[in-house]
């Protein structure tokens, strides 16, 4: 009788075996923030029998994206992917399209999303992708440094005006040769993030022309007013020791920064929106999307499968933003359960209704890249100036730009 009961136990073993489905989920989570996503990964594998998911890390956006094109092409991509964005435009035709109708079976309500993270991806009342979080800007201050300065670090600067108050006093405290506001000029997404506060954006909605340069030259020169007042860096800085060290006082950077700077500043750490020094609201934002290869999701076990793991993920959110990130959805950002576990998050979270995020043309990155030259060659060396820098520069995205369409025009 007992050996009966071995003998059954070992096939129903074998049978919940074979119905097993392992998804492999590939992500850029090469850091601190991987650790959190394998602890979400290790309780749902707990919960799921069924269901193993496997954590492939491609931190480069360039690899990922070589990765994931040659397992579209061999139908051995991954089954889920948590991809930046602003990377997902070249992959649009091989995406799943998720209705809404669809999601909401599975208790997914896409409209709780930020409409500004949702921009670019929306196809036929569908969804390419279900936006997780926004890796927003925020801006990180030294409180030890304001107070030394006179000012009240529990009323950090927002406008304009009161940013460059703030930058004032902090330079009576600020050693020779550094900048309050020690962000390197040399990054491009600061260039961006200023220039989507002066009212421009990177392309048309088109995607035909470029139309960043009357704001950009506006952004550039007020930058440059920063610089020469000895507020802001005119040479590439080495952000991280500049700041944790007390030299510069001032950081608008990522909100992927902020555990960091909690565990090494402890009380010295102030946090808040990013001030408002352009002449429109917005502050820079990214998001991390889920989505599927269509071709790896077409046997009906492997879908449902790879949906129970996505449902998991959109019901335990704020499991994930604990490692640095603010939430794509409405509801969470202005939830009292993100402002009580995380209060830091919630702040900068409130910041989400005007979020700007690059718009999805295949070649964006690219196009940022190309911009950030001339940018360097007002900011850094200064052999342009602003106008001739936008105006060179917009004669190169052009370039591209008609590349582009010559080559889709040819495949058509």
């Amino acid at each position: 009788m007992k050996r009966l009961f071995v003998l059954a136990l070992l096939a129903l073993t074998l049978v919940l075996f074979a119905q097993k489905v392992t998804l492999t989920f590939m992500t850029p989570l090469g850091g601190p923030d991987g650790a959190y996503m394998d602890e979400i990964i290790k309780k749902f594998n707990a919960t799921h029998p069924d269901i193993e998911v496997v954590h492939l890390v491609v931190v480069s956006s360039v690899d990922y994206k070589q990765k994931l094109s040659a397992g579209i092409a061999t139908k051995t991509a991954p089954h889920v992917l948590f991809i930046r964005k602003h990377d997902m435009p070249i992959f649009f035709d091989h995406l799943k399209v998720l209705g809404k109708d669809e999601l909401r079976k599975y208790g997914i309500d896409i409209d709780d999303v930020y409409p500004s993270v949702l921009d670019g991806l929306i196809k036929d009342g569908g969804v390419y992708g279900i936006p997780l979080d926004v890796w927003i800007f925020y801006m990180a201050y030294r409180r030890d440094n304001f107070k030394k300065a006179g000012l009240d670090p529990d009323k950090p600067p927002y406008t304009r005006q009161e940013f460059e108050a703030a930058l004032e006093a902090l330079k009576k405290v600020t050693p020779a040769g550094v900048a309050p506001w020690c962000e390197s000029p040399a990054w491009d997404w600061i260039f961006i993030h200023t220039m989507w506060q002066f009212g421009g954006d990177i392309l048309t909605p088109d995607f035909k022309k470029p139309a960043f340069r009357k704001a950009a030259v506006e952004a550039l020169k007020y930058l440059m007013y920063l610089q020469d007042k000895g507020y802001f860096s005119r040479e590439a800085v080495d952000t991280g020791p500049t700041f944790e060290s007390g030299a510069g006082s001032i950081l608008i950077t990522g909100i992927w920064t902020m555990g960091a700077w909690k565990e090494v500043l402890g009380e010295n750490f102030g946090y808040a929106p990013a001030p408002q020094i352009g002449t429109t609201k917005a502050v820079f934002g990214g998001s991390h999307v889920l989505a599927m290869p269509r071709v790896m999701v077409e046997d009906p076990k492997v879908y449902e499968a790879a949906m129970t793991w996505i449902k998991y993920l959109w019901d335990n959110a704020i499991d994930w933003y604990a490692a640095g990130q603010a939430p794509a959805r409405k509801s969470i950002a202005e939830s009292e359960e993100l402002k009580r576990r995380l209060p830091h998050i919630y702040t900068v979270a409130q910041q989400l209704p005007y979020v700007k995020t690059f718009q999805t043309f295949p070649y964006i990155a690219e196009i940022v890249a190309e911009i950030a030259v001339y940018v360097q060659d007002v900011l850094i060396t200064r052999n342009l100036t602003p106008e001739e820098a936008m105006r060179r520069a917009e004669e190169a995205v052009q370039e591209i730009l008609d590349d582009y369409w010559a080559t889709v025009g040819r495949r058509k």
